[in-house]
């Protein structure tokens, strides 16, 4: 951990998940929990629940789940230890110095040096396209020609690399950087011989800025017919292409709602320079789900998808939607028309005004992917006509508001031909299957814990995931039950560390909440997985019948590790330990006999 436990804890309890939920998500109070729409994916029914007794949250739609630093560290893409600093934030909590072991220091030290790098990188290249080499002058005739004026290259930091070998790595020689730490950065290369030299040469550069405005990566293009067109820096520990968006740190400062998403650096800033500071792009590579958790950092709710005209562009845009659709936001589609092949074109050749009118032209998913089929399929042909109503009824299960679903009916009908209520048959038909993938919540059941028909496998899991339920919640149990269970018996690393905070909690007395045991790990995933576990409320009708059931979980979990580590011993290469092997057995068989008694009736 990077502070103390109790720091994490003032903070997340100073934090309460209702409220902080409740900035983000409209809740309704329903049986005591609070339901929404799932800000992780889209759905139409509510199946996001949080707890204000437990203050968690899960979703029974996408499984996502977690106490309030889960939320944030998922909605704002933070790591732990910024999603606590924006919690502390909230309530006004200084936190003290953080402590940090020295993997975490080394990691943190190299994150700021390479961020250093970069910095002094993206100077270095902005001072020499304003310089007087032959270079930069013919690369400000270039932007000139482009339309790129003087106050958009200075506000997106424009460089230039010589076609020079080295020219940045002297530079960062000067400041004092060592060759290791430009590597890692993937601005300098080294070759077999031992020479080191510039990734980036002979083009002109756009660099890349996260979304709190760090230099993070490059893009260079050339001016000229060389190969590739453009290049991108490689993946390093501050940037991945899949999890970044060139504009987005201006389109944060715009403040838009409704962002325009592009895929070249140049249609990026030439929507800009006209005035549509929303625009990003996409960096060479398809939208994924961390795209669009990106652009919740930014609290946009609509993104129109505006890619090149081509097949390679259509393609996108239709790998695209599901995504967006995912993530929750409004999507509509548009494409450049007349002469021009790409947002830059339509600028430059039509001008800004005409532009505004395209793109309030753009039309819904929906409707862009029905005309995508009009064009597909020969209407005039039965077969061909039978399969477009097919089609574009499966674009029309996806569509949950009644009036939009009829009018889009009535012009697939116009288009086919077929009849709107066929339509509406067909489509009813393909929505069983779709809605499918989000089902609506159902009121929990209180858990009871019976394991009876179970397999072998699931009875397992679900053996582990009760105990460790009662454990965390029932400190006398845990306490009477440390000498029948070690930590090693449970399960996998989270599940070990689950059950030694349930005994290390025992000895204290006091029963340790949802919120609080998710708070002892930093990972997403693992908070995910202990929500999951912790997510169901533990009902018993009487201790006895707890019992019971403890007894049932403890003896699955023990047989399973003796059978296992019998196993192992079994098969081991070296000289097989006999006596290990019959001790093991013996408790094996003695199992059956034994009966915990850990409640006080």
């Amino acid at each position: 951990m990077h502070y103390p436990q109790e720091v994490i804890e003032e903070v997340r309890s100073g934090n309460d998940i209702v409220d902080v939920i409740g900035g983000y998500v409209a809740l309704k109070n329903r049986g005591g929990n609070f339901f929404g729409l799932c800000p992780f994916h889209n759905e139409r029914t509510p199946s996001f629940s949080v707890s204000s007794d437990k203050q968690m949250y899960y979703c029974f739609g996408c499984g996502a789940g977690g106490n309030v630093i889960s939320f944030i560290m998922q909605l704002e893409n933070y790591d732990f230890l910024d999603a606590l600093k924006f919690l502390a934030d909230k309530i006004h909590y200084v936190l003290p110095q953080p402590q940090q072991s020295q993997a975490t220091e080394a990691k943190l030290r190299t994150r700021d040096i390479l961020r250093e790098i970069h910095k002094k990188a993206a100077r270095f290249y902005y001072e020499t396209l304003q310089s007087d080499a032959e270079e930069a002058k013919i690369a400000r005739n270039y932007l000139d020609a482009r339309g790129i004026n003087l106050k958009l290259r200075t506000s997106f930091g424009l460089g230039l690399s010589l076609a020079n070998w080295d020219g940045l790595y002297k530079n960062l020689q000067k400041h004092g950087f060592n060759l290791s730490d430009m590597v890692e950065s993937g601005l300098i290369r080294t070759n077999p011989r031992g020479r080191s030299y510039d990734r980036f040469r002979g083009r002109l550069m756009f660099p890349i800025l996260d979304v709190d405005s760090h230099v993070v990566g490059f893009g260079g293009r050339v001016m000229d017919q060389n190969e590739p067109k453009y290049l991108n820096s490689p993946e390093t520990p501050l940037f991945d292409k899949s999890r970044q968006l060139y504009g987005v740190h201006t389109a944060r400062k715009a403040k838009q709602k409704d962002i325009v998403m592009v895929e070249g650096y140049m249609d990026v800033l030439s929507l800009h320079q006209a005035g549509y500071s929303q625009a990003v792009g996409i960096l060479g590579t398809a939208l994924t789900a961390h795209h669009g958790r990106l652009l919740k950092r930014i609290n946009c709710n609509s993104v129109t998808l505006l890619f090149d005209k081509d097949r390679a562009g259509v393609q996108a845009v239709l790998r695209a939607i599901p995504v967006l659709i995912e993530a929750g936001f409004k999507v509509k589609c548009l494409q450049v028309t007349g002469d021009a092949k790409d947002p830059d074109d339509f600028l430059r050749m039509y001008g800004s005004a005409r532009f505004g009118q395209l793109l309030e032209e753009a039309k819904s998913h929906i409707a862009f992917r029905i005309d995508l089929l009009t064009k597909k399929y020969d209407l005039q042909n039965t077969d061909q006509r039978i399969i477009f109503t097919q089609e574009a009824a499966g674009v029309l299960a996806g569509v949950d508001n009644a009036i939009e679903a009829d009018v889009y009916i009535r012009e697939t009908a116009k288009h086919s031909g077929i009849s709107p209520q066929a339509i509406r048959t067909e489509m009813d038909k393909q929505r069983g299957r779709y809605f499918s993938q989000y089902p609506a919540p159902r009121d929990r059941p209180k858990l009871r814990y019976n394991l009876r028909g179970k397999t072998n496998e699931q009875g397992l899991l679900d053996a582990r995931k009760g105990i460790l339920s009662l454990l965390l919640a029932y400190p006398d149990v845990s306490r009477k039950m440390r000498e029948f269970l070690s930590p090693e018996e449970i399960g996998n690393a989270t599940e070990m560390k689950l059950l030694e905070l349930a005994y290390k909690n025992s000895e204290k007395g006091i029963a340790i909440t949802p919120a609080e045991v998710i708070a002892q790990f930093e990972e997403l995933e693992t908070q995910k997985q202990i929500a999951e576990l912790l997510k169901d409320d533990l009902h018993f009708d009487n201790p006895e019948t707890m019992e019971k059931s403890i007894n049932e979980m403890w003896k699955i979990i023990k047989r399973a590790w003796l059978k296992n580590r019998i196993a192992e011993l079994e098969q081991t290469n070296d000289q097989i330990d006999l006596n290990m092997i019959n001790t093991l057995g013996k408790a094996l068989r003695n199992l059956e006999k034994q009966y915990i008694t850990v409640t006080n009736g």
